[in-house]
């Protein structure tokens, strides 16, 4: 604790002045001393002290400068600090357009750096601030830090994070934020926000007294009447009182906690507490906008989703049946099993009047591969997919019990099109998105029969609804690609059912071999 006792000195007491009150006396930003007038809202994020920090954010609501200048001052204050980007490529273009203008416009800063001055490490007094890219293991791991700043969360591998939290290990004070435009429901940034506090900033109406906040107000489909954006008679817009349509002041707000007793320090800061946006612009683009997931994650500061590329629970809960799940079938049925540490169970009937059509009979969750030899008997199985990974070996014995009809299943990026079924290995090779894109698609279009509403089936729905498709881009190449996340929860029978529907698909190729496995399978008992 011996820098502790240094920071409390005397001599040091000045540099370990609050944040907020340090950037007032001594920050220069674009030409101007830095003030939070017309940003009253970020006083009270730069006076916090919480060790866990959550910002979700709308674009250009000044949390980035927020996150660069606590990083700084920590320095000052003797604390090493790390600041993340999802890439390298992020880490060069933040320096240059960020760090370097601040350093240019604050003298005494670059009088305190000394020895190191590269794009991705600043030596600042004592300590170091070093600015690393997440694609690179080495860059998570090889310096120990004090306080871990990820910018642009959801951008980045939610595994990554984890092991760059492991700098953290010997520090004696263990400070992280994290701050992001949020994208999806349940991930990244809003994942987190939703483990916090949750704080709001909320507004007294002058002319009733109410407390508003407005993005809880917001309208959060399109179409929906905007009641916080109203015309002045000039034709400018001003943010109203949803109750008396008063013009509400942005100063006046407060920030409000859902859940104060909650650890984890959380924000939501939107465009439409910003004094610098103009509520018509919001309103304009509110009514006129072609892409409403990016409209809600960067001016309203919200995620956003729509079936195409999450799917709901209650979506998914409105395919079930009156019929109870079954136990035994006397019909021919295809089967996926996602493997780990239990085996999670999708078994599927052809509907008999329209073979796009298929009846979920069973889902369950298993621990023994041998309790799946009963379920191919019970349900007789005509083809079983399995996962290949991580139960290699488990599965491969699987397979060889039954041959022709049980097939390991492995994602391949590079198989586009048509599932590659190998029957002499027994295995079947598909394309990750394509195949998730199968049975998201058996959702909406109504293709899959669920049985009765029970726990497992509210289990199953909660699975479907956890992965989300998301648009990424190649930061090398600038090539876009969707791929799908886990965004909140776990997906095991997800995985299932879509391995239930490639076992279902018709397939060409080493027919005679299968026929015969398949006959020899109709005689069993």
């Amino acid at each position: 604790m011996r820098r502790v006792a240094q920071l409390a000195s005397p001599k040091n007491r000045g540099l370990t002045e609050p944040l907020a009150q340090w950037v007032e006396k001594r920050i220069q930003l674009e030409g101007r001393r830095f003030s939070f007038v017309g940003h009253e809202y970020l006083k009270a994020l730069y006076d916090e002290t919480a060790g866990h920090i959550a910002l979700m954010k709308a674009a250009q609501v000044g949390g980035t400068v927020w996150g660069l200048l606590r990083s700084i001052h920590a320095c000052i204050n003797g604390l090493n600090g790390v600041y993340y980007f999802p890439t390298k490529t992020d880490v060069l273009e933040f320096s240059k357009a960020r760090v370097g203008p601040l350093i240019d416009e604050n003298p005494f800063l670059a009088e305190l750096m000394n020895d190191t001055d590269t794009a991705g490490l600043k030596r600042i007094g004592q300590a170091h601030l070093y600015f690393r890219g997440m694609q690179s293991s080495v860059g998570l791991k090889s310096v120990p830090a004090d306080m871990l700043v990820f910018d642009e969360l959801d951008e980045a591998d939610p595994h990554a994070k984890a092991m760059a939290k492991e700098r953290l290990s010997h520090s004696d004070f263990k400070r992280i934020i994290e701050l992001s435009n949020p994208s999806l429901p349940d991930y990244g940034i809003d994942e987190l926000y939703q483990q916090s506090d949750q704080r709001h900033w909320t507004l007294k109406c002058s002319g009733c007294t109410r407390w508003v906040c407005l993005d809880r107000e917001f309208p959060m489909k399109l179409g929906q009447e905007v009641r916080i954006i109203l015309p002045r008679l000039d034709g400018s817009f001003y943010r109203a009182c949803p109750t008396c349509e008063a013009e509400l002041d942005l100063a006046a707000g407060e920030w409000v906690a859902d859940f104060p007793t909650r650890a984890i320090h959380g924000y939501l800061i939107s465009q439409l507490i910003s004094s610098k946006v103009d509520p018509g612009e919001i309103l304009h683009e509110y009514r006129t906008t072609r892409f409403p997931g990016n409209f809600y994650n960067l001016k309203i500061g919200a995620p956003y989703s729509d079936l195409e590329l999450k799917l709901d629970v209650m979506s998914v809960l409105s395919l079930c049946s009156d019929v109870p799940m079954a136990r035994r079938s006397d019909d021919w049925c295809n089967m996926g099993v996602d493997t780990g540490s239990q085996l999670h169970v999708v078994i599927l009937r052809a509907d008999p009047n329209n073979a796009e059509k298929h009846h979920v009979v069973y889902i369950g969750i298993h621990h023994e591969f041998e309790e799946l030899d009963a379920l191919m008997q019970d349900f007789k199985v005509e083809r079983c997919v399995v996962d290949g990974m991580p139960e290699q070996h488990s599965t491969r014995r699987f397979v060889q019990r039954h041959p022709g009809i049980a097939y390991r299943h492995f994602f391949n990026d590079n198989q586009t099109g048509a599932p590659r079924w190998d029957h002499l290995e027994r295995k079947v090779d598909s394309n990750r998105t394509e195949s998730l894109d199968a049975s998201r698609a058996a959702v909406r279009e109504k293709m899959l029969v669920l049985p009765r509403r029970e726990p497992i089936v509210e289990t199953f729905a909660k699975h479907m609804a956890a992965d989300a498709k998301k648009l990424e881009e190649d930061p090398e190449t600038g090539a876009k690609r969707y791929r799908y996340i886990k965004a909140g929860g776990q997906d095991h029978l997800s995985l299932a059912v879509t391995y239930a529907l490639l076992a279902s698909q018709d397939y060409s190729g080493g027919r005679g071999i299968v026929e015969f496995y398949r006959r020899q399978a109709r005689k069993r008992p």
